[in-house]
């Protein structure tokens, strides 16, 4: 039955197998062969840890609390009754580097336990109570069982759907899992600082996204639904001021009024009490803002010029009226090769320049669009010298993939394009027309930030930027150093908890920092941290050297209205430092093109070229893209040139490129490929530039159309060990039609095969699937018998059980689809449904279409003529459920030896002496059993087709699938629509 398991899952989706790999081990009930006389029951554990640990967190489940102790230190009881969901406990600064000892002392006649030590991304590592690993003192350690051994969730106290890993710890302040905000006695808290509850959000004040203080001390927290709180810290009172806007994320109380971000109502409004109740009766819409609410309208800050700075996420699009002057300007999606499927990824729909940040000034109404190229900054701060910071979020589903964007804390200079695009279309930050992060945080979900300044802190903590981390729990201090015309930033967990939803947080007039907690109706709070340590040690700000350095004087300058020499001049004293580069970069493009149109295009210092020709290339036309291009192929050596020149290079000739308008012309196509295969792959791996300038090299060869680019990029793909470039090089090789032999398309399945086995999220594995599946659909006939093996191995990847949770596809059913199905006959798209059924993987075993493009099946009936014997509803009830009806031919048999071993397959063939099993029906490999070494044979009541092919499939896709199959892959045969 194992094996016949094991086959089912061959043609599961990437998607599917993912989600059932991600799960934790199951905990054992752990008891003692002969009881302790005193009644209490020891077990315990040693493990070592090294590395990075965001969060370790301990699931106890035992009849009677249990004493934890980790290195011998108690930690807290975990107190359980029989039908409650495991205690979680977080021992994040209870744990060492290097051998620790985890300790649960109860009274319980058995206990079990599961440790989470989630280190960062993708590294996760799980500790399950077992016999073998767990022992006592007081006798032999008996497993008594797995916690999950009743088919009945209810009965598992360690089901993650009420006890949640380390990354969904917000989970646990979802309504109805507790009534108050959590006890602060709960928190890990840096040594000498003191965390206090000031109040729980109660029945009907709903739950609060941010907060402000007013000019008399009171605090206004925003309701996530509608209306706006104010609270009297002093009287302990409350009062609703305002009960209209909805879902207000930002709030700043500026001259005179409250200005208040709504992300539902989709405008920046300013707020006036009138007549001097305290209510907000006057309502005035300053700008109305469409697009999305997810990654929407999010915290505003006044800034030191007085203009109300907002921060929006990538659903949001622009306001009308933006200054044209704006510092964001020539922006494009400058991609080499743009991909089709970005549309189909989360936040498809996305505009640029995506997220984005604006300055409103509140006495003429001007819009300044200031940076862009975000995902979901939720706020913004600025520095005492008047530079302004957002912690951005990431993807965390395209976690393992090259295109894979942390979260960071970045310093928002104006004219920035951060680089985020929908779907793969990323800029890494070592592009040139991008900028580096302050830090990497890693995985984590931005929230609200701050500067520490006027808290009663150590300076180091006053003069620390504060992040707010909503998934895990936590508050991250963050301290700058000077960096070149920029800053480097270390982080250090500031506060934690479990749950500590983190939604907002300042500084207070009483010298504390405040925070909230609260979003997506979960329980709230408000909070306060204070010093209650000693004398502080010497720290040395780094805002108190900036004003005199350098750099920071020539930034300044550059903002203003430099000359074309003087922004060369500036230009040449840059050297490598990035901001002082993308500064006088931007710099030009302020300037009218003919002031310096040909000095770029003469540059002789490479280096100064890269900026300056980038700029041409942005600001220019076609005719400067192409005198661009020639310049690079014919002058520029990436033999001679530093690393990071050969990314200027490489970069400066994609954006031309992607913006090229025109086709490029023959000769200069052919001297451009040469120039650049001459160093494509002869850079190995040693190096991360090496890496990074080879990736961009394959992108340019695919887009000229190399017939070198294939067998170069295999030459070191077979050698390639990261996911990243596992999942690159086959992504970007399916658009070459050419230069294939069948053994560069077994190197290429063979990659991905590999990539499969490595730590990644959900996108991660649906790009290798979709990669998989175009690569396939490319395949003759005959090529997929010989590669069959490699197209679908014959074993289910070992994936990794470090896979994201809770970013998983819809399970769909009948139900959900019936009522549209009339819609498949209404203007379905032919070549959609074609991709969604070499997405779902139905060519690979079924003939569907007499379009020779696509493989014929190999296994399984033919389709073409299925409309004729199937309605639609029962067609798609068939593909839903596989097993409900399987026809004679194509059922499994297993076989069972005498020796115990079972095999289950088709058979293929059988004589007096032996019968023969296709175990994988795409792979040619047959096993053979002797007839009298077989003990049971079994017809399977199971399909080898399994459930779940559509579940990577949204509902249009499946719609125009359905049209698909029923025109037998003819789009002569029905109303598809162009």
């Amino acid at each position: 039955m194992k094996r016949l398991l094991l086959i089912l899952l061959l043609l599961v989706t990437a998607e599917a197998r993912a989600q059932l790999a991600n799960q934790p081990p199951a905990p054992q009930w752990l008891g003692l062969e002969t009881a302790a006389s005193n009644g209490k029951m020891e077990v315990s554990t040693e493990f070592d840890h090294t590395g990075n640990l965001l969060k370790a967190i301990l699931l106890v489940a035992a009849d009677a609390d249990t004493e934890v102790l980790v290195n011998d230190k108690p930690v807290r009881r975990a107190s359980t009754t029989k039908d409650s969901p495991a205690t979680s406990l977080d021992l994040t600064s209870s744990l060492v580097n290097g051998k620790n000892t985890l300790r649960l002392r109860t009274t319980a006649p058995k206990v079990a336990a599961l440790l989470e030590l989630n280190g960062d991304l993708a590294q996760v590592r799980w500790i399950p109570s077992d016999a073998n690993t767990w022992t006592s003192a007081g006798g032999k350690v008996l497993a008594m069982g797995a916690v999950d051994a009743d088919p009945d969730p209810a009965t598992n106290p360690f089901d993650l759907k009420k006890t949640f890993d380390a990354y969904n710890s917000w989970q646990l302040a979802k309504p109805g899992a507790q009534s108050q905000a959590t006890d602060p006695k709960d928190f890990t808290l840096l040594p000498g600082f003191k965390a206090e509850l000031v109040r729980s959000a109660q029945p009907g004040e709903d739950s609060w996204v941010a907060m402000a203080f007013d000019p008399q001390g009171r605090i206004t927290l925003s309701k996530e639904k509608k209306g706006l709180l104010r609270f009297d810290p002093k009287s302990g009172s409350t009062q609703v001021i305002e009960d209209s806007l909805l879902e207000c994320r930002g709030l700043v109380y500026a001259h005179g009024v409250l200005y208040a971000n709504a992300n539902n109502s989709k405008g920046l409004y300013r707020l006036r009490d009138v007549d001097g109740d305290g209510m907000c009766e006057q309502k005035e819409e300053l700008m109305h803002t469409e697009g999305g609410v997810g990654h929407g309208r999010n915290h505003i800050k006044l800034g030191p010029d007085g203009r109300i700075w907002i921060a929006h996420g990538n659903n949001v699009l622009l306001p009308s009226g933006i200054a044209p002057d704006s510092p964001l300007k020539n922006y494009a999606n400058d991609q080499v090769l743009p991909n089709p499927w970005d549309g189909s990824m989360f936040d498809g729909t996305v505009e640029l320049p995506a997220g984005h940040i604006l300055a409103y000034d509140p006495k003429d109404g001007r819009i300044e669009l200031f940076a862009g190229g975000l995902r979901n900054p939720l706020d913004i701060a600025f520095n005492r010298e008047g530079e302004l910071f957002t912690f951005d979020a990431d993807m965390e589903r395209d976690v393992g993939t090259s295109w894979y964007m942390p979260t960071r804390v970045l310093h928002v200079v104006p004219g920035a394009d951060f680089g985020w695009r929908r779907g793969t279309g990323r800029f890494p930050s070592w592009y040139a027309d991008t900028l580096p992060s302050v830090v990497d945080i890693g995985l984590s979900s931005p929230t609200g930030i701050c500067f520490g300044y006027g808290a009663k802190f150590p300076s180091k903590y006053e003069n620390a930027l504060f992040i707010l981390d909503w998934s895990y729990g936590r508050i991250i201090a963050v301290q700058m150093q000077a960096k070149g015309a920029s800053y480097a930033g270390t982080q250090e967990t500031f506060v934690s908890g479990r749950p500590l939803n983190v939604t907002d947080a300042c500084v207070g007039p009483d010298g504390a920092l405040w925070f909230t907690t609260g979003g997506r109706g979960t329980q709230s709070g408000l909070y306060r941290v204070t010093w209650e340590g000693g004398p502080e040690e010497p720290f040395d700000a780094r805002d108190k050297v900036m004003a005199g350095y350098t750099p920071w004087r020539m930034v300044q300058e550059l903002r203003g209205k430099p000359s074309v020499e003087r922004i060369w001049q500036f230009l040449q004293a840059a050297h490598h430092d990035r901001h002082l580069l993308h500064e006088g970069r931007l710099a030009l493009e302020k300037l009218p093109l003919a002031e310096w149109r040909s000095r770029a295009l003469a540059e002789p210092n490479k280096f100064i070229a890269i900026p300056t020709l980038l700029a041409l290339a942005r600001a220019g036309d076609d005719s400067d893209r192409l005198l661009i291009l020639q310049r690079l192929a014919t002058q520029f050596s990436f033999i001679t040139a530093h690393p990071p020149e050969r990314l200027g290079y490489a970069r400066v000739t994609g954006v031309a490129l992607a913006r090229l308008k025109t086709d490029i012309p023959p000769d200069l196509r052919d001297v451009l490929i040469n120039w650049a295969e001459k160093m494509y792959g002869d850079t190995g791996f040693n190096f991360s530039e090496a890496r990074r300038t080879n990736r961009e090299l394959c992108r340019l060869l695919v887009r000229l159309g190399s017939k070198q680019v294939v067998a170069k990029s295999l030459a070191w793909l077979k050698a390639a060990t990261s996911s990243e470039d596992l999942l690159f090089y086959p992504l970007h090789l399916r658009y070459v039609k050419d230069g294939w032999t069948m053994e560069s398309k077994r190197i290429v399945f063979e990659a991905l095969n590999r990539a499969e086995k490595l730590n990644g999220a959900s996108t991660y594995f649906k790009a290798i699937q979709d990669t998989r599946g175009e690569l396939a659909a490319a395949l003759s006939a005959e090529e997929m018998k010989e590669l069959a093996s490699v197209v679908h191995p014959p074993k289910p990847a070992a994936l990794s059980p470090h896979a994201m949770p809770g970013h998983t596809f819809r399970v769909w059913k009948i139900e959900d689809l019936e009522k549209r199905l009339p819609e498949v006959a209404k203007g379905r798209s032919f070549e959609k449904g074609k991709a969604a059924a070499i997405a779902a993987q139905c060519v690979f075993c079924h003939t569907m279409s007499t379009d020779r493009t696509l493989p014929a099946g190999l296994f399984g009936p033919e389709l073409v003529q299925v409309s004729a014997r199937f309605g639609r509803r029962d067609l798609l009830d068939h593909i839903l459920n596989p097993s409900k009806v399987v026809d004679e031919k194509f059922r499994f048999i297993t076989i069972t030896q005498a020796d115990g071993k079972t095999v289950s397959g088709s058979l293929e063939s059988e004589d007096d002496e032996r019968v023969t099993l296709k175990p994988n029906p795409l792979s040619p490999e047959t096993v053979e059993i002797g007839k009298s070494s077989i003990r049971t044979r079994v017809i399977s009541e199971t399909s080898p087709m399994p459930p779940g092919l559509l579940n990577a499939l949204k509902a249009e896709q499946i719609l125009d699938l359905l049209a698909f199959i029923e025109t037998g892959g003819d789009p002569a045969k029905a109303n598809f629509q162009p």
